[in-house]
């Protein structure tokens, strides 16, 4: 190689170098990033309702199945509950108000002696919702649900009719309050229908839990010459069906079948749930302002049991008249019902 040439060489690998040290640096493609995690929604607040027992919940009657439907509710209808029980009536106000100043949204009262109570502590507070049980609830937020006792106590009556060999009967409520006195004589109404008449006493305990107040009625009710007792008790009818396999009489049991209380005596049960009216409420089915009522037309509603000791022919009377009344051919209108 001649000496220019080698001097050519040199200066363009020198230039090659300095041009190589200012080029810029070579650069990196921008490293994936996630992508923006998706919102996540706040759960849903749950609704917030309580009940006021009149007796303890564990009475297997009427406190007992009304919390069976609040449990039910809890777990259907996604809500947060609360209740009271054995709230009488020196503690109904205060309790009510307490449940409302705690917030809760829909505050059910389990029974009709609970009626003015209710409407006393619903116009205090106006935003909230009260629901009341075998009660006419007065106020634009307050709900009402009511269990058939006229229908009910019919079918009691007319089965009682066909039993008796007395021609004389008897009943026995917890309070004198106008749902049971109407059950009371829907019951004599119900024991004018197979062709003869019936002499029907009844008597109130003032207690609905009572069991010894309850067998003294009893007793007192067959000692007068009653055959077959029929009642609007709660825990309290233990007492009443005790009597009567006592004395060797009948009776007629409320709400479930009621034959293990006394299996010798027991010869039906007017059948209608407690519970589906407090989970109605508690799940808000039943809209502010209205009332509506637990029925031969309600599924699960009312109906009759009867047991082995009534013999086929009756069955088959009573069964027919409450096949009547689904089929709207017999109409008995519950207190309050259009």
């Amino acid at each position: 190689m001649s000496k220019h040439l080698k001097i050519l060489f040199a200066l363009t690998v020198v230039l090659a170098l300095v041009l190589t040290a200012c080029a810029p640096a070579a650069t990196q493609a921008p490293a994936a990033t996630e992508a923006p995690a998706a919102a996540t929604e706040a759960p849903a607040m749950k609704t917030k309702v309580a009940v006021l027992f009149p007796g303890v919940v564990s009475d297997q009657s009427w406190n007992q199945f009304g919390y069976e439907g609040l449990k039910k509710a809890e777990t259907d209808c996604n809500i947060e509950t609360a209740y009271a029980e054995d709230v009488l009536q020196d503690k109904q106000i205060e309790i009510l108000r307490n449940y409302a100043a705690e917030g809760y949204d829909i505050i059910i009262a389990h029974g009709g002696e609970y009626a003015d109570s209710v409407k006393t502590v619903a116009a205090e507070y106006p935003d909230l919702w009260f629901g009341l049980v075998n009660g006419a609830g007065e106020g634009p937020n307050v709900s009402s649900m009511l269990i058939g006792y006229n229908q009910m106590s019919y079918l009691a009556g007319v089965l009682a009719c066909n039993m008796t060999k007395t021609d004389h009967i008897g009943f026995a409520g917890g309070e004198s309050i106008p749902i049971v006195d109407a059950g009371a004589k829907a019951y004599e109404q119900g024991a004018q229908t197979c062709g003869k008449t019936v002499k029907v006493d009844v008597v109130y305990t003032g207690n609905w839990a009572d069991v010894t107040k309850a067998r003294e009625a009893g007793l007192s009710l067959i000692a007068g010459g009653a055959d077959v007792l029929y009642h609007i008790l709660d825990t309290a009818d233990a007492g009443l069906i005790a009597a009567a396999q006592d004395k060797g009489v009948f009776a007629i049991g409320l709400y479930r079948d009621s034959s293990d209380l006394g299996k010798k005596a027991v010869i039906g049960s007017a059948l209608g749930h407690p519970g589906t009216m407090v989970y109605e409420l508690a799940c808000g089915k039943i809209p502010k302002g209205q009332k509506t009522w637990l029925n031969v037309h309600t599924p699960n509603g009312v109906g009759m049991h009867m047991t082995d000791l009534v013999p086929a022919e009756v069955q088959a009377k009573v069964k027919a008249v409450l096949d009547e009344m689904v089929a709207d051919k017999m109409i008995i209108k519950n207190m309050g019902e259009p």
